[in-house]
């Protein structure tokens, strides 16, 4: 049975920005920045059948390549008509990627909501999860996630690994680079080795924080607890000059360069990409990174900048599209939830994220 032409075409009829923001339950903070507040703006996008889709912008000041007020600006500005109509019987992908210059290009974080909201409209017309949309064998495995342990003191550090290690969590990363801290940062990771063996994965991330002549001894140093990684060792132009090193090395900030992962494989030690959605610009532009990482055979992780729970299950979606399964990613419940409605987030467990098919991203409507 054909479906009518009313079900085929799609026509974007009403538009809605909220913001969002608060003080954080507790600061969020990495060896350059401290945050103790968040804001983020919710995109509404409404079809002529009444179904509405979500996206949320994000960005995280010090972090993103966003511009101050950006986000809100350009989704202020967007208005149905500019919209095209969507034929749902055409492939999704490439026709939410020519809605993209609707926003500033510019504004990763707002391309991400308006990305995000078309995909979500789109998949609950079809009655398929945004992942299947946009790779239809997506990865239907569960997925592990890692824990981010960020306390103030060795202490509150090792009770959250512990409390995340009890909910079944075996990758943890920590935030290590703050000045004249190495040796007890060093300290730390060698006490969560002793107390948790070799079934726990380490993962370090100093954010940029080391010269590069200071990089080489103090990976090498790190290299005796046996990291799964050094995420960011140095900042993101000196990571192309690392040279060699005795542990593996994750590319964050890296990554924002454009063309950088292009030119990756002149780093040996760079195995393995860090992929934000929210920096990056969406979910076709990670994707493509993805693909070349795929055929360079690099390691892939999918983290988060902190924001809400719309970005939150887009980057659900984006984990169980990629071509080849991730490593665990860095979407455990975090920080930045605290500023927004709590709200079930599908497929998010205590120590995995799960493939449930729901249509869309699957997520209801957030009461802002």
């Amino acid at each position: 049975m054909t479906r009518s032409c009313y079900y085929d075409l799609m026509k974007i009829t009403g538009i809605d920005v909220f913001r969002v923001a608060g003080e954080l339950a507790r600061p969020a903070w990495n060896s350059q920045e401290e945050w103790t507040s968040r804001e983020g703006w919710l995109l509404r996008l409404r079809d002529e059948t009444g179904i509405m889709g979500q996206g949320e912008a994000s960005p995280l000041p010090g972090y993103s390549p966003d511009l101050p007020g950006k986000p809100e600006e350009t989704l202020r500005a967007l208005i149905p008509d500019s919209f095209p109509e969507f034929n749902l019987n055409d492939p999704v992908p490439e026709q939410v990627r020519s809605c993209l210059s609707l926003v500033d290009m510019n504004t990763p974080s707002a391309v991400f909501a308006l990305e995000t909201a078309l995909f979500d409209i789109a998949g609950q017309r079809l009655g398929v999860p945004v992942s299947q949309l946009v790779n239809p064998d997506p990865q239907t495995e569960p997925i592990p996630l890692a824990a981010l342990i960020d306390g103030r003191s060795a202490e509150e550090s090792l009770t959250q690994a512990s409390e995340a290690w009890d909910r079944g969590i075996r990758t943890m990363k920590l935030k290590i680079g703050r000045a004249g801290l190495f040796d007890d940062e060093l300290a730390l990771l060698q006490a969560l080795r002793k107390k948790f063996g070799g079934e726990l994965a380490i993962r370090a991330d100093a954010n940029g924080a080391w010269k590069l002549e200071e990089a080489g001894e103090r990976l090498k140093a790190l290299a005796a607890i046996e990291p799964e990684f050094v995420e960011q060792p140095v900042v993101p132009y000196l990571l192309m000059k690392l040279g060699e090193s005795p542990v593996i090395v994750a590319a964050d900030e890296t990554v924002m360069i454009p063309a950088a992962v292009d030119r990756m494989s002149s780093v040996k030690a760079c195995r393995i990409l860090v992929l934000k959605p929210m920096a990056l610009g969406g979910i076709l532009r990670t994707h493509r990174l993805a693909k070349i990482a795929q055929a360079r055979k690099y390691g892939m992780v999918i983290s988060h900048l902190f924001d809400g729970p719309v970005a939150l299950a887009a980057s659900i979606a984006l984990a169980h599209s990629l071509p080849v399964p991730p490593l665990a990613c860095g979407l455990a419940r975090h920080a930045g939830l605290s500023i927004w409605p709590e709200i079930e987030v599908p497929g998010l467990e205590d120590n995995r994220i799960v493939f449930t098919g729901k249509p869309g991203l699957g997520i209801p409507a957030l009461d802002v």
